[in-house]
């Protein structure tokens, strides 16, 4: 799934069972696991999110993301979209 972020839009990420993908295409995102470590993102880089954990995403400005999930296909892995619901600040 592609959405766009407004400065200050949040979302609440799960990694669901297999884990989640999260692209930044444009902008800048904050990320924190509640782990006591944040992880600035910017337009191009990616972060993966484990299996069973769940973060806090805020767009620092206008963003670009794009959301996957892993799944089996065959031997291989490929990654299928993710659906989720942003709220905003």
């Amino acid at each position: 799934m592609e959405c766009h972020l407004g400065q200050g839009d949040l979302l609440r990420l799960e990694g669901r069972p297999k884990g989640v993908v999260l692209h930044c295409l444009k902008g800048m995102i904050w990320l924190t696991k509640g782990d006591g470590v944040d992880h600035l993102i910017e337009g191009g880089r990616s972060f993966e999110l484990s299996a069973g954990a769940t973060a806090v995403v805020e767009a620092l400005g206008s963003a670009e993301i794009r959301l996957e999930i892993a799944a089996c296909k065959g031997t291989g892995f490929s990654r299928i979209p993710l659906q989720i619901t942003s709220r905003t600040a």
